[in-house]
């Protein structure tokens, strides 16, 4: 009985943390510190790689992680996102259950998608060294696919703080290993090694932590594999959905491969690479709200549309950020990194890291329609997108190359945007959702900001940091100003209150100090009356 009441103790605190602002707060920031400097790192070894590589191999390297980025396809099937919701709401034998069924599920998956890759080279016959670097490659599908299953249930806790010290040690790793590589044997095949070693420090440091209860529910030791279907009927749609946006996201690399050269294939990965920090930066801070938004719905929808609004003003304005920071020294900072032979990729990386802020907004209103069980929507708008970069890339590609796939890329990403915002307004029907005034209002300040720093960098040529640092600056001196007086938004706010005590229990509309709270339907009416 002492075991159970731990265990119904536990459960109600971990349903406490999900609710929690705070804590999605303090989890986005470790997420975000963490992953932006693994990015980083991971930047400077491929700078490295991309450096000590002869053009035609890092073609090579770019359209190899391409396609295993593609295999998310396969290895997700959006099983993640639809088994936090089991793993928030259900009692503490259910959640192990779950549990030890999701990362059996995620490890066959990794397995089938690695079988997938190989296939892939060899029925299109791709060069050997293609295929010898995928067949090594792939086992970085294989531990990350089981990997992120450990980190799904971190997730479902709010407690990633571990899971980001763990990839930034993972990314140390491999950038040792990297240099090692280039410096002693800087080969196709040798320099895919340490990705390999990254998946494996991650995966052990996860693996420990699990075992030892720090994290999410410890994994049953029986596998109940009844578990699987249910997850993979709930997570249909979204694997539909999210199997169309990967490839919306990853087609302009294997359409290059196959419709151009990978020379080609190599200057687009550039861009690719920029546009991936800002993918992890949006990663960082949509993880832990996904696990709020499911927690608040469709008991809290006042603070379910407040964490949303602001969550958007936050990623809208960081990437802005990325883009008013890149846009005016994109061809310094490329030169500098992969060297002069790359310098004609800025154009195309400017186009990219735009489409990456688009992405990266409309996959919030992903997590949105998600979260309010809205999955049958995520199928259809991700098809349009994806139809529309088809649409556009061969044309492009044919007459622009690889500036023809970043554009066809970037018109996809508005067209996602604007239908994933259409939906969310449509179905989730609570006011103010979205802060149009606040966005139009920080968009025109990064415009003006990109603008003059464009003109002075072209003009007088001062050192690029000088630029760069002083473009940044006045943006988040200004946009700062707008977020603060529009929406009242500041770090503080972001992290709410000390204590959740305006989160109800719901199962007996209590707070969590036992005291009756106002019915969040009523709550919801005042608040559409702001």
């Amino acid at each position: 009985m002492t075991e159970q009441s731990a265990a119904l103790d536990e459960q109600a605190e971990s349903r406490r943390r999900a609710q929690s602002g705070r804590a999605a707060a303090n989890n986005s920031a470790a997420m975000l510190a963490a992953r932006i400097f693994a990015a980083a790192l991971g930047l400077l070894g491929t700078t490295l790689i991309a450096r000590s590589l002869p053009t035609v191999e890092w073609g090579y390297f770019s359209f190899v992680f391409g396609l295993l980025g593609m295999l998310a396809i396969v290895t997700d099937l959006g099983v993640g996102r639809a088994v936090i919701g089991k793993l928030v709401h259900g009692d503490p034998t259910e959640a192990s259950e779950v549990a030890a069924s999701f990362i059996v599920l995620r490890t066959v998956l990794g397995l089938l998608g690695y079988g997938l890759a190989i296939g892939y080279v060899l029925v299109l016959r791709c060069p050997a060294p293609v295929v010898a670097a995928t067949a090594l490659a792939g086992l970085v599908v294989v531990i990350a696919t089981p990997s992120h299953a450990l980190t799904i249930l971190f997730q479902s806790t709010m407690r990633l703080t571990l899971v980001a010290a763990a990839e930034s040690l993972a990314r140390c790793v491999q950038l040792a290993l990297t240099i090692a590589a280039v410096l002693w044997a800087p080969t196709l095949l040798w320099v895919v090694v340490p990705a390999i070693a990254y998946e494996v420090v991650a995966v052990a440091v996860k693996i420990v932590a699990v075992s030892r209860g720090l994290g999410g529910p410890i994994p049953a030791r029986r596998v109940e594999l009844r578990w699987w279907g249910p997850m993979l009927r709930e997570a249909l749609p979204l694997s539909i959905g999210l199997a169309l946006i990967i490839m919306l996201q990853k087609v302009g690399l294997l359409l290059l491969g196959h419709a151009d050269s990978f020379e080609a294939v190599g200057l687009f990965a550039v861009g690719m690479k920029f546009a991936d920090l800002l993918d992890t930066a949006a990663v960082s801070v949509v993880a832990p709200l996904t696990t709020l938004l499911i927690a608040l719905w469709p008991d809290d929808p006042p603070r379910f549309r407040r964490y949303f609004r602001q969550a958007n003003t936050a990623l809208i304005a960081l990437g802005l950020l990325a883009v008013v920071a890149f846009w005016p020294v994109a061809g310094q900072v490329i030169g500098l990194l992969f060297g002069a032979d790359f310098v004609q990729a800025a154009d195309a990386g400017r186009i990219q890291v735009t489409a990456g802020l688009l992405g990266a907004v409309a996959n919030l209103g992903l997590v949105a329609l998600m979260a309010t069980g809205r999955n049958t929507l995520i199928p259809w708008i991700a098809g349009l997108a994806l139809a529309v970069n088809l649409a556009t890339a061969w044309p492009l590609i044919d007459r622009m190359s690889y500036e023809g796939a970043a554009i066809a890329g970037l018109i996809a990403q508005v067209v996602l945007l604007i239908s994933v915002w259409v939906a969310v307004l449509a179905t989730v029907r609570l006011r103010r959702l979205l802060p149009v005034t606040t966005v139009a209002a920080i968009t025109a300040v990064a415009v003006a900001v990109v603008v003059a720093a464009s003109l002075a960098q072209r003009h007088w040529a001062p050192p690029w940091i000088l630029t760069c640092a002083l473009a940044c600056l006045i943006y988040v001196l200004f946009a700062g100003s707008i977020m603060r007086r529009t929406e009242g938004l500041t770090i503080r706010s972001l992290r709410g209150p000390d204590t959740d005590d305006t989160v109800a229990n719901r199962s007996g509309g209590t707070d969590r100090r036992g005291r009756h709270g106002d019915s969040p339907r009523v709550r919801a009416g005042a608040d559409g009356r702001d």
